[in-house]
């Protein structure tokens, strides 16, 4: 591999010596731990059901994904990001329908995490907005969304009294009860169903502490388990291990936050520990989406595998809706690369948010103020809009 294509090769001799010494010792120690993991993980998966995806169907699929600044352009009078959302409509597998919405968000105030809070907030309402218009325009068989369907809710709690600046909305709360109240719709449709392609729950390992102790943990996450184990063409669902994985999922790690603190095995309730997790839940739910956990209907997730040569992929799905259904849709119509079903592959690709984009706009915000007769310092414009390190060129 020549220095153009390493960019390691860049760095002075002692780093590269130094790194590629570590590149040995590490692949020493993964080749013993897949060694590991091919054992206790045939022995996990005895107990599993995968079921087979016996047909496929057509039909009218709609889905909807979002997409927004990967970090804020960062300049000393304020962060500025952009974000993007998206449907697409395709009948039979061809696409039908199409349509776009896109947006702002500047912050003078300070605080990456209510910002990124925020935009995120902002990119879900888009979002949510996107896949009603498809659902009420051409009333699909399935509605495709990106991620679980409350995504948005984690930190929404900090930014209910932010005043926000839309027509419709005043402030974070408005906001957030906008989103989630879109979200309840789509539920309430029937025909929702989430796919989340960068899952990293680790569920299994929780039931497996809880039910037979810390030694049979497998410590990795629920997807590269099933990567290893679940056959193509089948599904896979959580409901046949534990009634709520998200329930076990959380209890790792409150467990595995306990044993890094210091505790030991036999000092740990686990009883409590769930009962801990349960109420976690509950008032995360209502501190941040202003929603009792138990008025929030009931959902399941699964596994869905089309393909040896790509991973599965998790689905989240109103309770008692049956995977297979689902998977029969996406038979003939899934890219064998990804594994994902096409629509959700064609949306991403439509939505997100190219390399410099961010900056790009803020660029294009600072030039309008330049050319803006009423501002006569324009020093005071560059001032503005000075990244907040000059060391670095800013692409983001």
């Amino acid at each position: 591999m020549s220095s153009e294509e390493n960019p390691l090769l860049t760095l002075p001799r002692p780093i590269v010596d130094a790194l590629f010494s570590s590149a040995e010792k590490e692949a020493r120690s993964v080749k013993e731990r897949i060694l590991m993991l091919e054992k206790m993980a045939r022995k996990v998966s005895e107990g599993f059901r995968f079921n087979r995806i016996a047909g496929s169907r057509k039909g009218c699929i709609a889905v909807a994904d979002g997409s927004m600044s990967v970090a804020p352009s960062n300049r000393i009078g304020s962060l500025f990001a952009i974000y993007s959302a998206g449907y697409m409509v395709f009948d039979n597998g061809k696409l039908m329908d199409e349509n776009y919405y896109a947006g702002s968000l500047s912050w003078p105030y300070g605080g990456a995490r209510d910002f990124k809070t925020l935009l995120k907030l902002l990119m879900a309402y888009a979002e949510r907005k996107a896949a009603l218009e498809a659902y009420w325009k051409h009333n699909p068989d399935l509605i495709l969304l990106d991620g679980p369907f409350f995504f948005f809710r984690g930190y929404c709690r900090y930014i209910h009294a932010v005043q926000v600046e839309t027509p419709e909305l005043k402030t974070g709360l408005d906001l957030v009860r906008e989103v989630r109240d879109k979200t309840l719709t789509l539920m309430e449709t029937g025909r929702a169903v989430c796919v989340i392609r960068r899952s990293g729950i680790r569920a299994v390992d929780g039931w497996l502490i809880y039910k037979q102790g810390e030694e049979a943990c497998l410590r990795i996450n629920d997807k590269h388990l099933l990567t290893m184990v679940m056959p193509p063409m089948t599904t896979w669902s959580y409901r046949d291990l534990c009634e709520d994985p998200l329930l076990y999922a959380t209890f790792y790690r409150f467990y595995r936050r306990w044993r890094q603190a210091g505790r030991r095995p036999e000092e740990l309730d686990k009883e409590k520990i769930l009962s801990q997790c349960l109420e976690d839940w509950r008032r995360k739910f209502l501190s941040d989406l202003d929603i009792e956990f138990e008025k929030v209907p009931r959902l399941e997730r699964h596994y869905v595998r089309y393909t040896g040569a790509a991973p599965p992929f998790e689905i989240e799905t109103l309770a008692n809706m049956k995977p297979e259904g689902f998977a029969e849709y996406f038979v003939e119509f899934h890219n064998p690369a990804t594994g994902l079903p096409y629509p959700i592959d064609m949306v991403d690709e439509a939505v997100t948010l190219p390399r410099g984009s961010t900056t790009a706009f803020t660029e294009e915000v600072e030039a309008r103020l330049i050319k803006d007769q009423d501002i006569e310092n324009k020093t005071a414009i560059s001032d503005y809009f000075t990244v907040l390190n000059p060391q670095k060129k800013e692409y983001i």
